[in-house]
């Protein structure tokens, strides 16, 4: 890779994480990875591209097992990839921009931060609210049904501008220029800043329309592949694509990783998922934030740029470690055995 002194090992640990967090969570991993490659010595555009491409075949793998789980809405996943495509041509158009201008790496870690700090936070938030509702009713010894729409989610459900399009797999009627909005949005950012949109897809999805966080995770992984690939593609043309590199952590994320996170998937309740999300996206923040800080302040930061080094990767590894945990347990449980009082509420699926 001209200019580019990468540690394959890295490369490879990182393929792998990120694809287990894909198939657990239902995200295409590139809020991980895009950071990630950064921190590694990747330019700002060339990371966006190279990830962009990772996430395409991550998620084709992610997608299939899957559909095979019936956690898909193909209907609605083929709505949104029409207007995810929109906004991606945009967010494409506006990076390359700002790299005429000099400013990629900021304004990609920039917008990265706030996305990550928002859409972390918020999901974080609300899974610990939904555990603690949980634990209460498996105390008194209630039947404890799946998360279903949210306050937000009805209201917007509610606005009945036609076309009103009904979702027999999702089991939702929303109005399509509500879904084209928020895919475009949702688009615009994966192509400025080389994600696949999982880690806004996912809780847009719970959260906005309202639909179970399982199905969120399939139905985000089929758009996924489309909006990817469009984007991918029109990275590649811009110059902005490092296969080899994809290819290294693919070979370990879609052989490995996004088989194991789907797995887990079987064995515990869509609160885990979105719990371990939300714990994912700000740890990730925390590393580009000193990324960030390290670019700002030039060579003079080296400790900056050893901590965010640290940070992401470790970050990742406490990932990897909890979903591990919770399949642990999740056995456990299933078979019987003694577990914390606190993981029940992660570990028996909903109905």
């Amino acid at each position: 890779m001209p200019g580019i002194d990468v540690n394959v090992l890295l490369l490879v640990l990182t393929g792998l994480s990120a694809g287990i967090l894909s198939g657990f969570a239902g995200v295409g991993g590139a809020f991980i990875v895009t950071p990630a490659l950064i921190i590694l010595g990747f330019p700002a555009h060339m990371a966006v591209g190279t990830s962009l491409t990772w996430v395409v075949g991550n998620s084709i793998i992610g997608a299939f097992l899957h559909r095979k789980l019936g956690n898909m809405d193909m209907k609605l996943g083929m709505v949104m990839i029409l207007a995810v495509m929109g906004g991606v041509e945009v967010g494409v158009r506006v990076i390359n921009k700002i790299r005429e201008a000099g400013l990629a790496d900021e304004v990609v870690l920039s917008l990265s931060i706030c996305m990550l700090l928002i859409v972390g936070s918020y999901t974080l938030l609300e899974s610990l609210k939904r555990k603690r509702h949980l634990d209460k009713m498996l105390e008194k010894g209630e039947k404890t049904p799946g998360i279903r729409a949210t306050a937000l989610s009805r209201k917007l459900q509610s606005i009945n501008i036609p076309p009103m399009l009904h979702f027999v797999k999702s089991d939702i009627t929303i109005s399509l220029w509500i879904i084209l909005t928020s895919g475009f949005t949702i688009g615009m950012i994966v192509g400025i800043i080389g994600v696949g949109g999982g880690f806004i897809m996912v809780p847009a999805l719970v959260y906005i329309f309202g639909i179970p966080s399982f199905m969120a995770v399939g139905t985000d992984l089929f758009q996924i592949i489309f909006s990817a690939a469009y984007g991918s593609i029109r990275h590649a043309m811009s110059g902005n694509v490092i296969i080899f590199a994809s290819l290294i952590m693919l070979t370990t994320s879609a052989g490995i990783g996004v088989q194991y996170g789907v797995l887990v998937t079987r064995y515990v309740r869509g609160v885990s998922v979105r719990f371990i999300l939300g714990i994912s996206i700000l740890i990730s923040a925390m590393g580009a934030i000193l990324k960030l800080s390290s670019t700002l302040l030039g060579k003079s930061a080296t400790v900056l740029e050893t901590g965010s080094l640290v940070v992401t990767f470790s970050g990742i590894g406490l990932a990897v470690a909890m979903i591990s945990i919770l399949f642990i347990m999740a056995i456990r449980y299933r078979r019987g055995y003694h577990v914390p009082v606190w993981v029940k509420s992660l570990v028996a699926r909903e109905t």
